[in-house]
């Protein structure tokens, strides 16, 4: 046996000095690919939104996490084996298809701050969600109009909730959404959750600055979403619209798409296209 050792010791020395250079080299190519670029990939989740966002500095941001654990083979492809660390989560609302996967992300990673509405919501899982932030003592910062959140190189504007509803419920939870603008240099991303034309008629007569380069369409396309005054004010070039493959609801509606289209803004869609990844390098956006 010590013989057979000694034999193959030398090539066992140059398969681990092989494996050794392998990683450094991917190491040297994962970091030069991110180097002062901002990554957002949205998710494939199903009928669901799940946003992942790699900022310029190496700051994480995740924004809602779908309806399922799906979230979490996604972010273990986009993430290095060992960061387990989320530097900011946000809560767009407490709906199962947005909130039910952040449970195993709050368990398996360490997360440096919620942002959320606050919202009453008397649901079993939003209960949870809430017990759960409390027993890992996780932050939670309460989503107010007007913050702005500095993230290295890059800011998240706050745009909505436009109340404060941590005492009020509203009868349309939709009304209470956390939205908001990530901007990288002169590239720019706005985030609408499941934002309705209500909310999107008050962002525009608040005089919110809501041009963005991409913009992540509110309630998976819904009919309920997107008018074209709205539009005409975001001028995306692309819009990306988060659903799953044949849902029951039949998002995307006709007119939404209709509404894009005769914008001229280029869809994306992750029930048709899969996980979708947008690089800026500033700039603007490029689809990987």
């Amino acid at each position: 046996m010590n013989e057979t050792i000694k034999k193959y010791r030398g090539h066992f020395s140059i398969l681990i000095l092989f494996l050794t250079a392998c990683i450094v080299w991917y190491l040297v190519f994962y970091y030069e690919a991110r180097a002062g670029k901002m990554i957002v990939h949205i998710f494939d989740v199903g009928q669901g939104d799940g946003i992942f966002i790699e900022a310029p500095d190496g700051n994480i941001i995740l924004i809602d996490g779908g309806p399922d654990k799906t979230i979490l083979s996604k972010i273990g492809q986009t993430l290095l084996p060992w960061n387990r660390t989320i530097d900011l989560a946000i809560l767009t609302h407490p709906h199962a298809d947005h909130l039910d996967g952040l449970f195993e992300v709050l368990k398996r990673y360490d997360i440096t701050m919620v942002l959320e509405a606050g919202v009453p919501y008397s649901t079993p899982e939003y209960r949870e969600w809430n017990d759960l932030l409390e027993t890992r003592h996780i932050p939670v910062v309460i989503a107010r109009s007007g913050q702005k959140i500095i993230i290295g190189d890059s800011e998240y504007d706050v745009f909505a909730p436009l109340e404060d509803f941590q005492l009020t419920s509203p009868k349309n939870i939709h009304d209470s959404m956390v939205t908001g603008k990530l901007s990288f240099a002169s590239s720019s991303v706005l985030f609408m959750g499941d934002a309705e034309k209500k909310l999107e008629y008050r962002l525009i007569a608040n005089g919110f600055d809501l041009q963005s380069d991409i913009l992540k369409v509110g309630h998976h396309g819904s009919k309920t979403s997107t008018s074209p005054d709205f539009v005409a004010r975001v001028s995306p070039f692309y819009a990306v619209i988060s659903l799953g493959r044949k849902n029951k609801y039949g998002h995307p509606h006709q007119t939404t798409l209709d509404t894009l289209k005769n914008a001229g803004v280029s869809i994306l869609r992750t029930d048709e296209d899969g996980d979708i990844t947008l690089v800026s390098d500033g700039q603007k956006f490029e689809k990987q």
